[in-house]
């Protein structure tokens, strides 16, 4: 029988102080930093005023990009803040720093390889989807170390990956910004920042990193979930999905359809097709299996009809919540609908035995105020 947490122990993920995994990530994070702090310091001090249009500008995008990702890219519920903080962490810190260090390495190799035009080219294609996109899902692969209830399905690894990869880009961006200063012998360092900034971010940023590391953190995601899906399956989407990835990291570096639109807008927006069409298959798979389990839990007694259709999106569990008055009634309400949304959060990735989730059935009816009535007030 499948193992399952109990309710109490479980109704929002949290990493794990005890973890191997975790403590990983924070030494990787702190070396990276520790790397990427030894190029960038330099150039901030050399160039204060792109310092500040770096953090000002970056700072609006996390802020803009952590919403949106937590907004939309999961089904039902935003990740925990525990887990997106610690891909961000990863992503921005360990990940970029450890390939920065990993690159420079590399294109030596490619300079000594091939001749000077070649390995200008192609340097970057053949460098990048490597290091980076290796570097990069090595943190979502240690998020679902961290905590078995961090990452457990496709959707989970989707949205980890997209945070890993926007920390990445994010951090990768105040490095170009302050290049983009170098290589203008330090003329305007403020308008040559801007500029390289406006490209990397409004022109080419919605099909870069996050788009890539989101792909193959999907297969993560599949690969760790209790799908009912064969192993050896499993193991082959995961490699698929990653080699996905680095196919489109190459596509994005490589010199063709450079120099027109194709290169400049042709490239990510194909990536970030593709990750959309990751992105609704994902979705599609993970709201077809949380409308087989609601229908169970209907016909179990657990949750109306009602219920079930309001639990599962978010604008229906505000608008079901308005129908109770502030204050503790309000309240109890809220705890109800934590508890019902871990039921079904718990049986959709899981997939247990109906009868091994009786515990969560058990704390749905306790969390009953007073035995209010199942679909009182309906969406």
């Amino acid at each position: 029988m499948t193992a399952i947490a109990r309710p109490e122990t479980a109704v929002r993920p949290a990493a794990d102080v005890k973890s191997l995994a975790l403590w990983a990530m924070i030494a990787g994070s702190a070396f990276g930093l520790w790397n990427l702090g030894k190029s960038m310091l330099p150039m901030a001090l050399a160039f204060p005023e792109s310092a500040v249009l770096n953090v000002a500008v970056l700072g609006v995008c996390l802020v803009v990009g952590v919403w949106l990702a937590r907004r939309t890219m999961r089904p039902v519920q935003a990740p925990p803040w525990s887990g997106t903080w610690l891909a961000l962490m990863w992503g921005g810190f360990a990940a970029c720093g450890l390939a920065l260090l990993m690159n420079t390495r590399t294109f030596s190799i490619w300079s000594r390889t091939f001749d000077l035009g070649t390995a200008g080219d192609w340097s970057a294609a053949l460098t990048a989807p490597l290091n980076e996109e290796v570097a990069k899902i090595a943190g979502v692969v240690l998020l679902a170390a961290v905590s078995t209830r961090l990452i457990r399905s496709a959707a989970d690894g989707l949205v980890y990956g997209a945070l890993v990869g926007f920390g990445f880009q994010l951090v990768e961006n105040f490095l170009y910004g302050f290049n983009g200063a170098i290589m203008a012998g330090g003329v305007e360092p403020f308008a040559t920042t801007l500029q390289t900034l406006f490209t990397r971010i409004v022109l080419t940023g919605f099909g870069s990193h996050w788009a890539m590391t989101a792909v193959a953190g999907a297969g993560v995601g599949y690969l760790v979930s209790n799908s009912g899906r064969s192993a050896a399956r499993r193991v082959w989407v995961a490699l698929g999905c990653l080699a996905l990835a680095m196919w489109m990291h190459f596509l994005f570096d490589s010199p063709w359809f450079d120099g027109g639109f194709a290169g400049a807008i042709g490239k990510p927006l194909f990536n970030f097709v593709i990750l959309l069409v990751v992105f609704f298959t994902v979705r599609r798979g993970f709201r077809a299996r949380w409308a087989q389990v609601s229908a169970e839990e209907v016909a179990a007694g657990v949750l109306s009809e009602d219920e079930a259709r309001g639990l599962s999106r978010r604008r229906s569990r505000r608008r079901y919540l308005r129908a109770f008055r502030p204050g503790p009634e309000r309240e109890a309400q809220r705890r109800l609908q934590r508890v019902q949304l871990a039921l079904l959060e718990e049986r959709v990735p899981e997939l247990p035995p109906f009868e091994a989730a009786r515990p969560w059935r058990d704390a749905v009816a306790a969390s009953r105020p007073g035995a209010t009535e199942v679909g009182s007030a309906a969406t």
